[in-house]
């Protein structure tokens, strides 16, 4: 065999291995966001190689209002009629997902389901019924794992850790997630908050309306009481924040994930290549408080008008000047891990 040939196979060789390697590294897998509002799925091609994102094959959302349920409950209980609701949609998002025979179906629980008295048994019925492996994570965890999605959502390998701070914002809860390094170890700095978009809605109706919560679902119109919740959130955000999150804030690029960033104020403000400024939150949010249901579209009307203000008010408070929303949830975390 002359030398030419023998390099030739060598060459065949290798790339036969670098392909065989290649594709060992992509699995298809299936995730679960289950939030306090709105319930989520992706299939996608995932790289566990390199705990990349590839291909999305199959991806779903439904309103699954277990927070503002559980509000009404007087029991501190998910009840019967929305846990129903919610196997019902599972079960149809999972089967849709087993038709990309994805190796695993696994996801997390987050704000409401820790809250509930009975959210470990509820979650545990669904596990049973639709067949899937959702757990319950601590906010903490979720705070950990929206940065790690925004991370992947990216698709930028040469990003770091040290550029981002991530900014998700649920039904229930609220995170900011930061990671630095000091004294040669990885420290994440945190600020887990509780007023969201659910709790929001809910504070406007019950407090400053002064009604009850069983009978109304709505805040809108907001009105003249724009003011009057921007004060409390820019309070609420200035007293609650820490000083290191309010200090990475000024060095950092703030990602917004989660539905209230890139569904409700994307959906009404529609911002150039996905960025939006402060003075663009200011400008839509003064005149959509003025709307009533009727005049709002989509299934989650009952808080876009709110959530503008809740991104306002904590803008105004850290001094955010803008925010670039990446589509992204807990899934993109949970399908990487």
């Amino acid at each position: 065999m002359n030398h030419s040939l023998k390099i030739l196979i060598c060459i065949v060789l290798g790339l036969t291995t670098l392909s065989a390697e290649a594709v060992n590294c992509i699995e298809t897998r299936a995730g679960i966001d289950m939030g306090s509002g709105t319930t989520k799925i992706q299939v996608a091609e995932v790289d566990i190689c390199h705990n990349q994102l590839g291909k999305v094959l199959y991806e779903d959302q439904r309103p699954l209002a277990f927070n503002a349920e559980l509000g009404k409950s007087g029991n501190n209980q998910i009840n019967e009629t929305i846990q129903q609701e919610a196997v019902i949609a599972l079960k149809d998002m999972v089967n849709k997902a087993r038709t990309f025979h994805p190796k695993r179906v696994t996801g997390v629980a987050t704000a409401v389901f820790r809250t509930a008295s009975n959210g470990q048994q509820v979650i545990d019925m669904f596990n049973q019924k639709a067949g899937v492996q959702l757990r319950i994570i601590s906010q903490e965890q979720e705070a950990e794992l929206g940065f790690l999605s925004a991370k992947a959502a990216l698709h930028d390998r040469n990003v770091k850790n040290e550029d981002l701070l991530v900014w998700d914002i649920g039904g229930g809860s609220m995170q900011m997630t930061a990671m630095r390094e000091q004294n040669g170890q990885t420290v994440t700095d945190f600020y887990l908050g509780k007023l969201a978009s659910v709790t929001l809605k809910e504070f406007i109706i019950s407090v400053l309306k002064n009604q009850e919560l069983d009978k109304t679902e709505s805040p809108n119109p907001i009105g003249s009481q724009r003011n009057t919740v921007l004060r409390y959130v820019n309070f609420y955000a200035r007293t609650h924040v820490s000083a290191q999150i309010k200090q990475d804030v000024k060095k950092r690029r703030v990602i917004g994930i989660g539905g209230v960033h890139g569904y409700s104020v994307k959906g009404q403000i529609h911002p150039a290549k996905n960025t939006y400024q402060l003075a663009d939150i200011e400008r839509v949010s003064k005149n959509q408080v003025w709307k009533t249901d009727n005049e709002i579209a989509g299934q989650y009307r009952s808080t876009d008008v709110s959530n503008l203000l809740l991104v306002e008010g904590f803008m105004q408070a850290l001094n955010i000047s803008q925010v670039t929303i990446v589509k992204a949830s807990l899934i993109q975390g949970v399908l990487v891990q």
